[in-house]
């Protein structure tokens, strides 16, 4: 079977969704290759297999806590850190177990990848990161100290009760799955509520304030309104320590709903290739498919110039018969010296003089002189250098 590293390009290539999502959008339109390229089939793998640094990772698993905590706390109204209804989210989400478990998923993932390693494991105990959640949740929380939600709003309905019957009946729901009935487009609304007679959708977000906010509730509300034939009175946006709310109408949800349809047949046709556009730009370095992109690649290349220290990415041309513990090669011209321990060669994709790999993740030793590859770099074989 030939190897995850050796694979050019995927054995099948992703289709559109039958269902996309506000975020699937945003990354569609950001750039269809790469979305492509991380949902298609590489090998044995139903998708690319993303090794992400377990220092990201971790603040991956803190900021999932924080937005866990969030979501509860919003459902009783943001109450103050010392309240009982603060203890009930707290205990509702799990929140010290969140932790365990995903660094316990995590590794599993992790083990499972071709190249994995004892440097790809997450070490950190998942009560620190706990506590590293707290210390950040603490410094931008800003309680509102508003009445506690009814206690049924912490139950998402079932798909065999009418949501809007429901949120009648108790005043508040969360966590709402809805499918628009015409296109192929749902999401998950962390909140709605009865407030005045009026229906009131809620989003939370962690994060910092984004433009692509305000489109994401405006689509939330148009969802509401075709499944439940309400339409939305207010949309809201809840951050830690702010609160973005305004009153929307028909005309502008109509709108966004036409949005909502250009932009689900922009993606249908930029999908409909293979492999489809490429649109390089400043994220090229963080793709995680960036050596399987000849476009993104030759443009995060030639933003990074010649590197002299710390780690990096490069193309190199063997110019000589691999030894056990590197080989010497070229790279923009100009001849270097590629080496690795014999442990670490045995793992890495079989090559010989006149191949072409790109490493990631390579250290740069002798000002650029040297590379050295270590357990966690990642060697993928080119069959060619970039020329797509």
């Amino acid at each position: 079977m030939t190897s995850f590293y050796q694979l050019e390009a995927p054995t099948s290539w992703a289709a559109p969704p039958d269902h996309f999502s506000f975020s699937s959008l945003q990354a569609i339109g950001a750039c269809p290759r790469k979305w492509q390229l991380l949902h298609s089939e590489w090998g044995e793998h139903g998708r690319f297999p993303q090794r992400p640094h377990p220092k990201a990772l971790e603040g991956t698993i803190v900021h999932e806590g924080i937005e866990l905590l969030v979501r509860a706390l919003g459902k009783r109204g943001l109450p103050s850190i010392t309240s009982p209804a603060f203890r009930e989210a707290v205990a509702e989400v799990d929140f010290w177990g969140h932790f365990a478990r995903a660094v316990d998923q995590w590794n599993d993932r992790l083990a499972r990848h071709p190249r994995s390693g004892p440097f790809f494991v997450l070490r950190t105990p998942p009560r620190e990161l706990a506590n590293r959640a707290i210390r950040l949740f603490r410094e931008q929380y800003t309680p509102l100290d508003a009445a506690p939600r009814t206690t049924g709003a912490s139950a998402a309905p079932s798909s065999s009760v009418e949501p809007m019957q429901l949120l009648e009946q108790r005043g508040a729901v969360s966590e709402v799955e809805v499918d628009h009935p015409a296109l192929p487009f749902r999401g998950i609304i962390d909140l709605v509520e009865l407030v005045d007679g009026d229906v009131q959708v809620v989003d939370f977000k962690t994060g910092k304030r984004k433009a692509e906010h305000e489109m994401q509730l405006k689509l939330y509300g148009v969802l509401w309104w075709r499944r439940t034939g309400f339409r939305p009175a207010r949309l809201v946006v809840q951050y830690l320590n702010e609160r973005s709310e305004w009153r929307i109408g028909e005309a502008e949800l109509l709108a966004a709903e036409r949005r909502l349809e250009e932009s689900i047949d922009d993606a249908k046709r930029l999908l409909a290739d293979t492999p489809a556009e490429a649109r390089p730009g400043e994220d090229c370095g963080y793709c995680p498919a960036r050596a399987r992109c000849a476009a993104g690649w030759r443009a995060y290349q030639a933003s990074l110039g010649r590197p002299r220290a710390g780690t990096t990415d490069l193309e190199v041309t063997v110019s000589a018969e691999p030894s056990p513990n590197g080989f010497l090669a070229e790279t923009s011209g100009r001849e270097v010296n590629v080496v690795y321990d014999a442990a670490v060669g045995q793992h890495l994709p079989p090559f010989e003089a006149g191949s072409c790999v790109r490493l990631l993740d390579v250290v740069v030793r002798d000002e650029g002189k040297t590379f050295e590859v270590r357990p966690w770099t990642e060697v993928y074989a080119v069959g060619h250098p970039a020329s797509s």
